[in-house]
């Protein structure tokens, strides 16, 4: 009876006579005939209820008291549908590993022989699934569908985004990438619903802390916090907010994406295709009375010069910055058009930061490092037993990683450092920094290191600038 009705279905098709056949057949027996195409191993001629483009389009739902399969004489089988594709499958198998191992990214690469999935977990690159080189394509048109983004454009990047179906779950963000093996996708998953942290959870030194606390309650000026992507900048400007939330205030935010969802603020997405840039909401955000503004990250001159025009009128901006440190931030600022007047007039403190991963103690054992990098980050050799490295175990599944921690670099702006800013070099802003008491972060990596929290390598990878900080 099956490979009857197999035969059946490939005549018709063949054909092309599905179309002019089926509203002959009574109800019940069209009902049947579908029910069973499906059942018998031809899902291709049915999906999910709905017939393909070149048969019919009218909505056709399975009946769950089909009499065909008890006729034939065997049980019914599952009913196969869309959604059971293989590269639905694979995609869902993908995102579900992910948050399983609270990764940051997936990367899917393409390669000669295969595809494979690498997820980014404690900033690491760990190694996931190797899929079939011809279900690339099929993968990758899924994510693309999902992230309403052209399926037929293999030649130029795509940047999308997928919207979570279930409220903890998380949103993502695509970035398609054509490479010489194929399209290559990258996705950012940002948790909406992850706790924002107070300031004492983020692990700051007491002194640096305290100076925090100081620096938020302040009417105006502007914070930076500054570091690479993935260092937990975000994280930061959202513990400053939750530490005044619950004061009668106006905070407000311009992000790209929304990060954290925050009830008692008003959160502001950028949307560039439609013109709500970072500098078109911060000045709207201007005519809204606004206490506090938050900007996801300063990107252009005209953003940054709002800002600090902004703070300088009786606002507390706090934002983000791409560079090394705190005094490099300077530079930065100024290659961008902002005036050092400006600067050393608005600017309330730097943030530097990083995230830095800790050693696993139980599977610890004694590091020798090329005396090079020790040279490099100023520790002294011949310590034998206090510089460490974690060789993996199962406890840190092999990884020699027990999870992260932050490393901060707070510089406040006073007078001496105002007059460094204003017209120093530098060398200069740095021997200011050095005389006002400022711990470098290469500094407390080398203290982490002599603890044993992390290995050489680690601070190196992390910390070390070039020999900037040793002016």
């Amino acid at each position: 009876m099956r490979s009857a009705l197999e035969r059946f279905a490939g005549r018709l098709c063949r054909q092309d006579v599905l179309s002019d056949t089926i509203p002959v057949l009574n109800d019940l027996l069209r009902m049947q005939v579908v029910s069973r195409l499906a059942q018998v191993g031809r899902p291709e001629l049915y999906k999910s209820g709905v017939w393909d483009s070149n048969m019919s389009e009218h909505q056709i739902d399975p009946p769950s008291n089909s009499q065909l399969p008890d006729l034939v004489g065997f049980a019914p089988e599952p009913v196969t549908t869309r959604y059971d594709a293989p590269a639905v499958r694979i995609q869902k198998t993908i995102f579900e590993k992910a948050v399983e191992l609270d990764a940051s990214d997936i990367h899917i690469e393409p390669r000669s022989a295969a595809t494979c999935v690498r997820y980014r977990v404690n900033g690491l690159m760990k190694e996931g699934l190797e899929i079939p080189r011809w279900m690339h394509e099929n993968l990758v048109a899924r994510i693309k569908i999902l992230a309403k983004l052209n399926i037929s454009e293999r030649r130029v990047p795509q940047d999308g985004h997928i919207s979570s179906d279930r409220p903890d779950g998380p949103d993502i963000r695509v970035s398609v990438l054509p490479s010489r093996c194929g399209e290559k996708v990258v996705l950012r998953l940002l948790r909406h619903n992850r706790a924002i942290r107070s300031i004492p959870e983020l692990g700051l030194p007491a002194n640096a802390e305290d100076a925090l606390r100081a620096l938020i309650h302040r009417p105006q000026g502007i914070v930076l916090v500054v570091g690479p992507t993935g260092s937990g900048k975000t994280s930061t400007l959202y513990a400053m907010v939750h530490e005044i939330s619950r004061e009668p205030l106006n905070i407000v935010t311009i992000e790209d994406p929304v990060e954290y969802e925050f009830e008692r603020i008003t959160q502001v997405q950028v949307h560039e295709k439609a013109g709500l840039t970072f500098a078109t909401a911060l000045r709207a955000i201007l005519r809204q009375d606004p206490d506090v503004i938050l900007v996801g990250e300063i990107r252009d001159g005209e953003t940054a010069k709002i800002a600090f025009q902004a703070s300088m009128t009786g606002h507390l901006v706090l934002t983000t910055l791409h560079t090394t440190d705190s005094v490099s931030a300077v530079s930065r600022l100024v290659e961008l058009g902002v005036p050092r007047d400006l600067i050393a007039s608005g600017m309330a403190a730097v943030i530097a930061q990083r995230l830095i991963r800790v050693n696993c103690p139980a599977c610890s054992e004694p590091d020798f490092p090329r005396p090079i990098y020790l040279k490099r980050l100023g520790i002294a050799e011949g310590q034998p037993g206090r510089l460490v490295r974690s060789a993996g175990c199962p406890g840190c599944d092999f990884t020699g990683i027990r999870g992260r921690r932050g490393v901060y670099e707070v510089l406040e702006v006073n007078k001496d450092i105002r007059s460094a800013l204003l017209d120093g070099s530098e060398s200069e802003i740095r021997h200011a920094l050095k005389t006002n008491g400022v711990r470098t972060l290469t500094e407390q990596a080398m203290e982490y290191v002599l603890a044993g929290t992390i290995s050489v390598g680690e601070a190196y990878r992390t910390c070390y600038f070039g020999g900037a900080s040793d002016d």
